[in-house]
């Protein structure tokens, strides 16, 4: 029976049943890789199938080529075909393969192969030699194969580690039977021998059928990824969609050219056209006019630059009226970096506008008169001021007071009084350009700056406009009526003052010096400016402001010396970049004054160090929010409030830190 057994298995026979099917596992996952190319792990299965069966072709032929082909490089084909499928197996179980690590075992088996083949002949270890790495790499890929835990593909590795497993078993019997027989010939071997082949035959068709398993289940685990991420696109899609038809946000998409695909009924609601009607329009549509070119031109800079921009402007309702509208731009890109689509975000602000407007106006203007108010006309003055330093034109400066109006207000009471004020105000607003501010400052005193006077002669042919306007009776109810007067004082800047204070003082002198001469009376101030008081300290640093730390009080003077050289160079008209360089110089040295005196607190432990380093932290703030307010070119404003904000930080801030540091003995 064991005869039987020996004939049936024909070592010849099952190489080339072996061989056939190997074959046949190659055109397999050679179609299977081509159909899904992006699964690595099937081309490196092909691959070591195709060596495989080539090597085992050659042991087939041992009798009919050379043993160097037939033994050395056959086994050198089985072995890296081994190694390939290992490595695929490695890959698909997520593992790095051990390629190294393999080549050298390889390296080695077939040195070992050529030494007992060519030099010391020796069947058995040369058989060892050969069957070492492909049992090593089979251990190797079914440890891998079980330490996968992941998804459907577990069971999958579990079966091919034990098919692994079944072969490496096979593999060393059949090893152990030819070491211990002593066997010289592969083709006189036994059934112990041939059981190998037939076990080879067997796992070779299971594993050809579990590589293609995992092939499909990997597949089917990224067909599944993609249609999840699908599900999921079309949901962000649909959940885009009803936050765009449901956003109380106007939205609009453009083209690259501008030309407008879309708009959600919000923008409809906020523009008064139908989608219909915008399709294909182009956002021009809802000019304005109110911007300037430059604020287009500027805005498409931005948005080419950076890819969005934001901003408020105005825009046209389809029924002619026009709305503020905060825009916010925002650009789609191709994977180019080319633009896609341009998408706007409109909110209508029309109201809060109008707020703002009603709160500022408020704010500004007098009550009863609805002339600018007091503070108002200060802070005009100083733009203007400021203004005519940089350009070397001149401001005048027109103080009125009205005569009789206290008997008025006496015999008729205060609604007449009222009503002379507004028609008073009324009559001399028709006098003035529309860039002339007019304003009310007291009871029954006015105040007109005159911008860009080109010739002081104007200011007296405004002023007897005034008068004039006076001359004709005021009716103050139950057929009554009333006339009344004016005293003018005119200040010319810069020929009366170089300072708003200055000039303020000046005109109201010569305002008081007509009210003395007679009614009507105009009277132009001849004080002349001195260029010497000009180059004088703005601000003397007085014995008064010593806190008694003697650091401290230098810093406090370096201060002082910045900020009356700043004054200087103001009124010298230097140049906005010389300006906003001392300016900056100011801002960095009031920081390091502030660093020395939080050096003076921890070092002396003053109890109110954290409150006193809060307040430098927002007086830094507040000095650069005044230099943001002198680039846009209010500089006399500005440097007043930073006088105000040193001496203020000296009286109020420091001396009760230099006491305490004085009874410290700092110094």
């Amino acid at each position: 029976m064991m005869s039987d057994m020996n004939s049936l298995l024909d070592i010849r026979t099952l190489i080339l049943v072996i061989t056939i099917v190997v074959t046949c596992r190659t055109f397999i996952l050679g179609y299977v890789w081509k159909i899904t190319r992006p699964y690595r792990p099937a081309s490196y299965w092909a691959i070591g199938s195709l060596l495989i069966s080539v090597g085992e072709l050659l042991v087939g032929l041992r009798d009919h080529i050379s043993p160097v082909v037939s033994i050395l490089l056959a086994q050198c084909l089985i072995m890296t075909g081994w190694m390939s499928i290992t490595g695929g197996i490695s890959i698909a179980a997520r593992h790095k393969p051990a390629w190294r690590t393999g080549g050298a075992f390889i390296a080695l088996a077939i040195l070992c192969t050529f030494w007992f083949l060519v030099i010391s002949p020796d069947f058995a270890i040369r058989t060892y030699a050969a069957s070492l790495p492909v049992i090593g790499f089979d251990l190797y890929a079914a440890f891998v194969c079980l330490r996968f835990k992941e998804g459907a593909q577990r069971a999958t590795f579990r079966i091919l580690a034990i098919t692994l497993l079944a072969q490496v078993i096979s593999n060393l019997v059949k090893t152990a039977y030819i070491g211990i027989n002593e066997l010289t010939q592969l083709f006189d071997a036994r059934w112990q021998v041939g059981q190998f082949y037939v076990v080879s035959v067997i796992t070779a068709s299971v594993s050809t059928a579990l590589f293609v398993l995992l092939a499909v289940q990997r597949l089917q685990e990224q067909l599944n990824a993609e249609l999840l991420a699908r599900r999921e696109i079309d949901h962000s899609v649909q959940l885009a969609a009803m936050v765009y038809q449901a956003s109380s946000e106007g939205m609009l998409v453009t083209e690259p050219d501008g030309r407008i695909i879309s708009v959600n009924p919000a923008f409809t609601a906020i523009s008064g056209y139908t989608q219909d009607e915008l399709v294909g329009k182009t956002p021009r549509i809802f000019k304005s006019g109110k911007q300037e070119p430059e604020f287009y031109a500027a805005m498409w800079r931005e948005i080419i630059a950076t890819g969005h921009w934001k901003g408020e402007l105005w825009n046209r309702h389809k029924d002619g009226n026009l709305s503020a509208e905060a825009l916010s731009i925002n650009t789609i890109r191709n994977p180019d970096g080319s633009p896609q689509r341009f998408v706007a975000l409109y909110h209508d602000v029309t109201s809060q506008k109008q707020s703002a407007e009603v709160i500022y106006h408020q704010a500004n203007h007098d009550q009863l008169t609805n002339l600018a108010n007091r503070n108002h006309f200060f802070q005009q003055l100083s733009k203007e001021l400021s203004r005519a330093r940089r350009t070397g034109k001149r401001v005048g400066l027109l103080f009125t007071d009205l005569n009789r109006f206290k008997p008025i207000n006496d015999q008729f009471g205060h609604e007449a009084g009222d009503t002379v004020l507004k028609t008073v105000s009324q009559r001399w607003l028709a006098c003035v350009r529309d860039n002339d501010l007019l304003a009310r400052i007291g009871g029954d005193e006015f105040a007109l700056i005159i911008c860009d006077l080109n010739d002081v002669s104007q200011t007296k042919i405004i002023a007897r406009k005034l008068i004039a306007t006076l001359e004709a009776p005021i009716a103050i109810g139950n057929d009554q009526s009333c006339t009344v007067g004016t005293s003018i004082g005119i200040a010319i800047y810069p020929d009366n003052a170089m300072e708003m204070d200055s000039l303020i003082s000046v005109a109201d002198a010569a305002m008081y010096a007509s009210k003395s001469s007679g009614n009507n009376i105009i009277r132009l101030a001849d004080v002349v400016a001195s260029e010497k008081k000009n180059q004088s300290d703005w601000i003397v640093f007085e014995s008064g402001h010593l806190v008694g730390v003697k650091k401290i009080d230098e810093q406090h003077q370096e201060l002082v010396r910045m900020v009356n050289k700043i004054n200087r160079a103001i009124h010298s008209r230097c140049e906005d970049a010389s300006l906003k360089l001392m300016f900056n110089e100011l801002v960095a040295f009031t920081e390091h004054h502030f660093s020395t005196e939080l050096r003076f607190m921890i070092d002396f432990h003053y109890p109110e160090t954290d409150v006193h380093d809060q307040q430098h932290q927002a007086l830094v703030a507040q000095l650069s929010n005044l230099i943001t307010r002198f680039e846009q070119g209010d500089e006399l404003q500005s440097l007043q409030m930073i006088k105000d904000w040193l001496l203020r930080h000296i009286e109020h801030a420091d001396k009760p830190l230099g006491a305490y540091l004085a009874s410290k003995g700092a110094n």
